[in-house]
């Protein structure tokens, strides 16, 4: 049975332990759309054959595999194989002493008063990475600025203010994430 957690941002951010960050930008951007345009039937129109007939060649099966990992379920800056998502951008490298970290553990911090609760799936496309000193990772946030949400990973939520994610929005904003419109 899958267990979901919820926790704070406020729990969060004060209980991790780290050396460094790196902000992504991933799922978005011109050649992200266009591979997505032309790769999402490619993939609807082997899963319906696979559904209905299995009859997928071996080639066939391969590549609905490969193209299930991409638009089967939510996707995640970092893939349950440790991988990150093919349209991942590292935007910066921030030490866990540079005043953007300070920045960033204040937003986190903002007091919870309204968690906001769209009925939308969440299409993250930022994160921030968080790496202990012999450069493993320790932990990632994955946001979603348009359905105000986050998650560590599948399952694992992590519950923000209203403002927390306009704050978020500002932050990514500022260090250089074309964010969309909501």
């Amino acid at each position: 049975m899958t267990q979901y957690t919820y926790i704070s941002s406020i729990d969060y951010i004060n209980n991790l332990t780290f050396d460094y960050v790196e902000t992504y930008s991933f799922q978005r951007g011109s050649e992200f759309e266009e591979n997505h345009k032309t790769s999402r039937p490619e993939y609807e129109k082997l899963k319906v054959r696979k559904d209905k007939h299995n009859d997928l060649t071996v080639l066939e099966e391969k590549q609905f595999l490969e193209l299930h990992d991409l638009f089967g379920f939510t996707q995640y800056l970092i893939n349950g194989k440790g991988q990150f998502h093919p349209s991942s951008t590292k935007t910066h490298t921030f030490k866990s002493t540079d005043p953007q970290i300070d920045k960033l553990k204040n937003i986190l911090r903002t007091e919870i008063i309204d968690i906001p609760a769209w009925m939308c799936a969440p299409m993250y496309r930022d994160a921030i990475v968080f790496y202990d000193k012999l450069n493993r990772i320790v932990s990632t946030l994955n946001v979603c600025l348009s359905c105000e949400y986050m998650e560590t990973k599948m399952f694992s939520h992590i519950n923000g203010d209203n403002k927390t994610y306009d704050l978020l929005r500002q932050y990514f904003i500022d260090l250089g994430h074309k964010i969309e419109d909501r």
